[in-house]
């Protein structure tokens, strides 16, 4: 085989497997991380979070003596109800200070709080209804985020073939229906349009007995698994855990039936809960979240692989420094 054509060989199989490859003939872009995405969000699409609506809960410092503390993020007052107003009226008293997490289930709640030393309660306690389990001012701020949204993206054009396809067609075909973002937070309607917030892990509501008790906010639960949404519209939602959901998370389980502690020696103190506008200044914490209206929240929900529901991936929140 003369060497011309043993060139001409080479050069036919190189030229076969370029037209047969098409990601060697021509090579796609780099699909963006989640982290990527994040960073190229626009500055005016992170919003703060008031810290008038945090609350700092700490408990004892671990074993090792490393600090146990929550960040809570409260309802905005303008889209909240009777029981957020309970809740901040028991931080800004303290009421929580020495009581104790009595109910540790797996893959499910925390609870604390409860009443069990009859401390006196802060006077102008609501009775909430049930009623408020429905939250028309989440379904306006929702409706108009979505609409936002919706404005501000070309499915037709810009999305089409893409990996966001599929929840572009969700904000297409079902805008104002079932589920959406609004003011940061995942809501949901039922089919009388009436709205409510969505129990998603990390969410905050209060305990209560039998219906139509709806709790007073002295018992408090913390959703830590991923299958809460039986939840929705049968307990109150008055915020959720934005940071430090671990050491909520990782306590010893419950043994009793329901993850409650068998014995009272087992219950865990909390050593406060406290409105973190009342530290320092300088020790204040501060967060931004993603605006539900970004487009960049959608193309983060798509690089997680989508969600099968909604609470799946959970709006992005960053803590920043002033």
């Amino acid at each position: 085989m003369t060497n011309r054509f043993r060139s001409m060989r080479i050069a036919f199989f190189a030229l076969a497997i370029a037209c047969f490859s098409p990601a060697l003939a021509q090579e796609e872009p780099p699909t963006p991380t989640p982290e990527e995405i994040l960073a190229a969000a626009p500055a005016e699409h992170w919003l703060p979070i008031p810290v008038s609506d945090l609350l700092i809960l700490t408990l004892p410092d671990a074993a090792d003596g490393s600090k146990r503390q929550a960040v809570i993020q409260l309802l905005p007052a303008e889209l909240s109800g009777g029981h957020v107003r309970n809740v901040r009226a028991l931080a800004r008293s303290h009421w929580w200070d020495g009581t104790k997490i009595y109910r540790v289930a797996r893959d499910f709640v925390t609870q604390f709080g409860g009443n069990p030393d009859a401390k006196a309660v802060p006077e102008g306690l609501e009775t909430v209804p049930e009623s408020e389990y429905y939250n028309a001012a989440l379904g306006a701020k929702r409706d108009t985020d979505m609409a936002a949204l919706k404005a501000a993206v070309d499915y037709s054009n810009q999305y089409q073939g893409t990996a966001i396809e599929p929840l572009m067609k969700i904000i297409y075909e079902s805008y104002g229906a079932k589920v959406g973002f609004g003011g940061g937070w995942p809501i949901g309607s039922d089919k009388q349009g009436r709205a409510y917030p969505l129990t998603c892990r990390g969410s905050l509501s209060p305990a209560h007995y039998d219906p139509p008790d709806t709790g007073s906010g002295t018992e408090m639960s913390v959703i830590t698994g991923e299958a809460a949404r039986s939840l929705d519209t049968t307990f109150g939602m008055v915020g959720r855990v934005i940071d430090g959901l671990e050491h909520l998370q990782n306590l010893p389980l419950g043994t009793a039936p329901g993850g409650f502690y068998a014995e009272k020696a087992q219950h865990i103190p909390i050593t406060s809960i406290r409105p973190a506008s009342e530290l320092p200044l300088v020790e204040q914490p501060h967060y931004e979240y993603l605006a539900s209206y970004s487009p960049a929240l959608l193309q983060y929900i798509a690089a997680h692989g989508g969600y099968g529901n909604i609470c799946t991936v959970p709006v992005p929140i960053r803590k920043v420094s002033k």
